[in-house]
């Protein structure tokens, strides 16, 4: 073979050889080049579908760079982001100022302080927590929100930025509010039930004090020696105490119906004028020989009103039963009022008696609370009341001034006819 063949073979060769490693090469590149698109599809997928805000801000709180647009499925801006910070996350003091940062309350933002603090000092924060108020798009609607912000640091090509993450904790925060006053809920019923126990060991061992102190004077050494007078008076202590007592347990177990839910209410339309009179009647002879007992009522109007009527005179008969232990002389007012422009009646009872304090005003409806604790009763009367007229659809009030009198009101709608 000459040697000219031999040059052509070398140099064929070589060139076939620099070809294949060209191919090997640019196929390397091309692979590169798809490993790295996909890493950066799989990368705006992530950002997509986290749930949280990733801004790259400058000094000035100017966007960089975000995942706000993909996150929210949003086209990217032309010629990239250019808002600040509170501009593109519709923050409503920056709508209101025309700008992020201008408002008067951008002053007091804790995340603004502390962006500028970690800029200042070229380090990073975490988990800074604050509650925001973010207008919609339209601009219609605000919307307050919890967010849990960290910012880290970064020197790029010399000029400073930071990471911002912005997660929405409003969720979170949430259920820690509700946790929260569930176990302030918890805490005050574990007092109520305290309270209730020692109010009824209070109210309880009065009555029994009395019954047990004076049927052991009645049958023990030395009951002959008593005079049948005093027996006699011995004996109305006990009957009356025995009264009391058990008043006092027919009344825990009417309001620990209430609170259940378990005491039926027979609601019927009733005219409860016609009611109001028959009470009146029947107070007559139980209201004190020297008070003067008045009704106030317009005979000529009709009211019919959905009520319990046992459960409505019941109330009733608690207001003139108070008037007329707390009043010694003066009048007691049975009356009704129509308020046609609330489709509402007011039935009141009004005394002449001593009044109640405007501190004790605050707690008449209060279980066990007594104006005075040397008065027999146990305390849940008024208690008992309000929850009646609130099952009924109406409000129950008190209106007093000391030793002028007290009024007693509650208020129910009625049908127009």
């Amino acid at each position: 073979m000459s040697s000219l063949a031999i040059i052509i073979i070398i140099v064929l060769s070589a060139t076939l050889i620099y070809v294949w490693a060209k191919c090997q090469s640019l196929q390397k590149e091309v692979h590169s080049k798809e490993n790295k698109e996909n890493e950066l599809k799989k990368l705006a997928l992530v950002l997509q579908n986290i749930n949280a805000y990733f801004l790259l801000i400058d000094k000035d709180f100017v966007v960089c760079d975000t995942n706000y647009y993909s996150l929210n499925r949003l086209p990217i801006q032309v010629g990239g982001v250019t808002k600040r910070v509170g501009d593109l996350l519709h923050c409503r003091n920056a709508i209101a100022a025309g700008e992020c940062g201008q408002h008067e309350q951008c002053k007091l933002c804790c995340i603004r302080a502390s962006i500028g603090k970690a800029f200042y000092k070229k380090a990073s924060f975490k988990n800074l927590e604050a509650s925001m108020k973010l207008l919609s798009e339209d601009e219609t609607k605000v919307t307050p929100c919890d967010v849990s912000v960290s910012g880290t640091y970064l020197n790029i090509h010399g000029q400073d930025y930071m990471v911002l993450t912005v997660y929405d904790v409003t969720e979170l925060k949430n259920v820690q509010r509700l946790l929260t006053i569930e176990k302030e809920h918890s805490i005050s019923a574990e007092k109520l039930k305290s309270a209730f126990i020692a109010n009824m060991s209070h109210e309880v061992r009065t009555p029994l004090n009395a019954i047990v102190g004076f049927t052991n004077l009645l049958i023990g050494e030395g009951a002959d020696e008593i005079e049948p007078e005093e027996k006699a008076a011995m004996i109305e202590i006990v009957n009356n105490n025995n009264e009391l007592l058990l008043k006092l347990v027919n009344d825990v177990l009417e309001i620990s119906r209430l609170d259940s839910g378990n005491l039926s209410f027979d609601i019927k339309e009733h005219n409860i004028t016609k009611i109001i009179k028959e009470i009146y009647v029947t107070y007559q002879t139980l209201i004190q020989p020297s008070l003067c007992f008045i009704l106030e009522l317009d005979e000529t109007v009709s009211l019919p009103v959905n009520i319990d009527c046992f459960r409505f005179t019941q109330v009733i008969s608690n207001f003139l039963n108070n008037a007329n232990k707390f009043t010694k002389d003066g009048t007691i007012t049975l009356g009704c009022k129509i308020y046609k422009e609330h489709q509402e009646v007011c039935v009141y009872v009004k005394d002449t008696g001593k009044g109640i304090d405007d501190k004790e005003l605050m707690m008449i409806f209060d279980r066990f609370y007594k104006t005075d604790e040397f008065e027999q009763g146990s305390g849940l009367g008024l208690s008992i009341c309000q929850m009646i007229i609130d099952r009924l659809g109406g409000t129950i009030g008190v209106e007093s001034e000391e030793n002028k009198g007290s009024t007693f009101w509650f208020t129910l709608p009625y049908r127009q006819e």
